[in-house]
């Protein structure tokens, strides 16, 4: 299933998703445009879990991470306030990161079936946004935020992940062609890269 309206950003760590959705959210708002900017792990209960586990406050077993990611996404679809719910009401939304996530980071952990099990009935994007970088510029990137790292921001698991995306994403290139996939160059300047997704979400909400 398609949901229509619904974009998704997605690229291992420091590829830029977060601040293209800023800058897609402030060319919305500037035009009075109606469309709603979310992200996962979501603020929920369960996302703020996942938030606490990312860095590193304890460790729990990869397979604990994914039944805990596809629980948050559950409630960030279906749940009060959430993204059928702002569908619904004629809104488009934009997510940063979403299924594509936990196929490439959680199925490049554990059981690597687990990921694809748990998220394979959540309703598919119009569109995805696919960010590729290599994984050494994207660790540069992090280091120069400061602060600690998460769990997952290791050069090596990223060049793992990175993989295991373009394995994901082909997939779903192959077999569902009513999602448009755009692969983002993320090396390019924020405001080409934010130009290139304007021109193709500017009309959102199309009903």
């Amino acid at each position: 299933m398609i949901l229509r309206n619904f974009a998704v950003f997605e690229g291992i760590d420091g590829t830029g998703t977060t601040t293209q959705l800023r800058e897609m959210e402030r060319r919305f708002v500037s035009r009075g445009k109606k469309a709603w900017f979310t992200a996962e792990p979501t603020d929920g209960e369960t996302g703020k879990l996942i938030r606490r586990l990312l860095s590193g406050e304890r460790r729990v077993h990869p397979d604990t991470m994914a039944h805990l990611f596809a629980a948050d996404r559950c409630e960030h679809v279906y749940g009060a306030g959430g993204i059928e719910e702002h569908l619904s009401a004629g809104m488009a939304v934009f997510s940063d990161r979403y299924v594509f996530s936990s196929l490439a980071y959680q199925g490049s952990t554990g059981d690597t079936e687990l990921p694809a099990s748990l998220n394979r009935g959540f309703p598919l994007p119009e569109y995805l946004f696919f960010f590729e970088i290599d994984a050494a510029l994207s660790m540069e990137r992090i280091r120069s935020r400061g602060g600690s790292a998460e769990i997952y921001e290791k050069e090596s698991f990223q060049r793992v992940v990175q993989e295991r995306y373009r394995e994901v994403v082909g997939r779903f290139e192959e077999q569902e062609p009513g999602m448009r996939i755009v692969r983002i160059d993320a090396t390019r300047p924020i405001e080409e890269i934010a130009e290139k997704i304007w021109s193709i979400v500017s009309e959102l909400p199309k009903m």
